[in-house]
């Protein structure tokens, strides 16, 4: 099914596209449905959240997306987004590069002046224009970093207000009939033990702003928990029938799954463990949230043997570094641990700080994995903990610039 698929609401039709309030989030759906038919797209990126505040006026801003107006009256088929953070994306099919080069050059001038530099030249690089599919990577970064992606995991419901019952069960059933694809994410995970990174696999994930979005305006799904938990089971349903399509397993190489305990316990996994062979069993890793193992402590003893014995690698998801110190992993088979960065852990004290390194360094612990590694603290802190799976945007970045982490 395809980006523009209809969902049924109340007996009218409405496209997913016309679910969402957020252009940031509209242009990353979008963006996604374009994967395997980009061929012909290009964009112009107008970073204006680079600017310094005096040239992000509203008069500025009006002209600049004036001369994407004109551009779009001669294109149909271009659209215009204004991002969350006031960054102007404009995508279009088969317009000539030169006619984006020019209304690139005449946006330079709306926000720098006539005498702008250009190219590497001081803010001259506010305009990036993309060819797809080859640039793609490169745009869908930007799209995810102005959208703010947060990852399917408990979050604090800000100003939205809460789900209920009706509304979780109009979602659980629109999500029987869309592309699940259009919501999936993932992100890399490091290896920095050596001197060359190299991923050890990449987590799959869903993200609740883009779900929030598409289904429920306005609602956060996070607000309710036992709900919110309701609803990732239909999720796991939805992202293993993807994974078992024809032709629509990520091409990746390893990856890691969030998934509940009782899908591992369900008859949609026994179809999904069936489809795969034992070398991408083997290359797959099954994240487990903290809570939900610690809830249902007895069925993940009695999962974790049989799918470590099919292949599959455990992760305990969600730790805290005292969670580590209290823990004892001698009774809790896994092969990761999952941490996350946070000012608790950059505050620990010496001693703490200490215990917890010589626990994790222990020949039969699991590996440890730090995630949301966005500081350079963060990837010192890894160091010297001994924790040498990192993942975050700022290990991407460094990654992609070749900047060594030693």
């Amino acid at each position: 099914m395809s980006i523009g698929a209809t969902i049924r609401r109340g007996g009218s039709g409405m496209t997913m596209g016309e679910a969402m309030t957020d252009p940031s989030i509209k242009f990353l759906v979008r963006l996604k449905g374009l994967v395997e038919s980009a061929n012909g797209y290009s964009a112009a990126y107008i970073h204006v959240s680079s600017l310094p505040s005096a040239r992000r006026t509203r008069d500025r801003l009006s002209d600049g997306l004036g001369v994407l107006s004109n551009l779009k009256r001669r294109y149909r088929n271009g659209d215009i987004y204004l991002m969350r953070n006031a960054d102007i994306v404009f995508l279009v099919r088969n317009a000539p590069g030169e006619e984006l080069a020019s209304a690139g050059r005449r946006i330079r001038e709306v926000f720098l002046g006539k005498n702008a530099p250009t190219g590497d030249e001081g803010e001259g690089d506010i305009v990036t224009l993309f060819q797809l599919p080859q640039d793609f990577d490169s745009l869908m970064e930007l799209a995810e970093q102005a959208a703010g992606l947060t990852k399917l995991a408990m979050e604090p419901a800000l100003d939205k207000q809460e789900i209920n019952l009706a509304t979780l069960a109009q979602i659980k059933e629109e999500l029987q009939k869309v592309d699940i694809s259009t919501m999936l994410f993932n992100q890399p995970v490091y290896d920095i033990s050596e001197a060359k990174p190299r991923i050890r696999f990449h987590e799959i994930y869903v993200s609740v702003r883009v779900l929030e979005e598409m289904f429920c305006p306005g609602l956060s799904l996070t607000s309710k928990r036992w709900l919110f938990t309701d609803l990732t089971q239909d999720l796991d349903g939805a992202v293993l029938r993807f994974l078992t399509e024809p032709d629509s397993a990520p091409g990746i190489g390893g990856m890691s799954l969030n998934l509940n305990l009782s899908t591992l316990a369900s008859d949609r996994f026994v179809s999904f463990d069936t489809e795969l062979d034992e070398k991408r069993r083997r290359s797959t890793v099954l994240e487990l949230n903290k809570t939900d193992v610690f809830e249902n402590m007895r069925l993940y003893r009695e999962l974790a043997p049989f799918l470590r014995q099919r292949g599959y690698s455990l992760l305990l998801d969600g730790l805290s570094f005292l969670n580590i110190a209290a823990i004892d992993f001698a009774g809790l088979p896994c092969d990761y641990a999952k941490l996350f960065w946070s000012g608790e852990a950059a505050h620990l004290d010496d001693d703490a700080a200490r215990y917890i390194a010589q626990k994790i360094k222990k020949p039969d612990m699991p590996r440890f994995l730090l995630a949301h590694c966005d500081s350079a603290e963060s990837l010192r802190f890894a160091r010297s903990m001994g924790i040498d799976l990192v993942q975050g945007r700022l290990v991407d970045h460094m990654v992609k610039k070749g900047i060594p982490f030693s």
